[in-house]
């Protein structure tokens, strides 16, 4: 992972790319004129158009060259947290559940002073500089979970891992929270884990039908632990 170039995505802007496509707006603009129109505004004025264009692409698009990109970030997380399921499935000694398959729970952190947010240019998607890979494995008696948190910007790894018992729990269930970013306010989402009246996991997610249906297989697992369900 390129920690630098990663680095350098999060703490640059894209005010140098709007910049820079005005400059070469303004000379596409004086060539159209000259060319396709015919009006001399001035001596050379193709030339000078094309030197306007050159300086406007560069002025965009060469800062971007030095850093990473939304693509680079994504395949970064990727690389890092791929399958980590089944790593974590194969290095615990537990016997897995027949009824509820393991998940792979994965999002980015936004919470903490030590991190760093930046929305993209091309999707408009908020990123963070630290993601957290969550495998939620399942017994016929509780949940096995292991967390890897990983940096973005800097070789900085963190697993760490807790155990629940059906029949202890409370329930489970998805929850969405706004955060605010400049004049953005951004939906993001959590699995949490409630025993004895408290919270006592609390997982980044992203919202969607998957974690829909593990909130509800595992309602019913606490439900029958606690002999609530035939």
């Amino acid at each position: 992972m390129d920690y630098e170039r990663n680095l350098k995505y999060y703490k640059s802007n894209d005010k140098h790319f709007f910049v820079g496509i005005i400059i070469l707006g303004i000379g596409v603009l004086i060539l159209a004129i000259g060319e396709l129109l015919g009006f001399r505004i001035f001596r050379g004025q193709t030339s000078v158009a094309m030197t306007i264009m050159g300086i406007g692409a560069l002025i965009a698009y060469l800062p971007s060259s030095k850093r990473a990109n939304e693509t680079e970030i994504d395949n970064a997380v990727l690389r890092a947290t791929d399958k980590y399921e089944e790593e974590v499935a194969e290095n615990v000694n537990i016997t897995l559940s027949r009824r509820i398959k393991p998940v792979l729970f994965g999002e980015f952190v936004y919470d903490g002073d030590d991190v760093l947010v930046r929305r993209g240019l091309s999707d408009r998607k908020y990123r963070s500089s630290k993601y957290v890979a969550s495998a939620l494995l399942f017994t016929k008696d509780g949940i096995y979970i292991s967390q890897k948190t990983v940096s973005l910007i800097e070789d900085n790894t963190v697993e760490t891992d807790m155990e629940f018992v059906f029949e202890y729990l409370d329930e489970v269930y998805a929850v969405q929270e706004e955060r605010v970013f400049g004049e953005d306010k951004v939906k993001i989402a959590f699995f949490v884990i409630k025993e004895n009246g408290e919270e006592k996991a609390r997982i980044p997610v992203k919202f969607n039908a998957i974690t829909d249906r593990v909130c509800d297989d595992v309602n019913n697992a606490i439900k029958e632990a606690k002999g609530l369900r035939k």
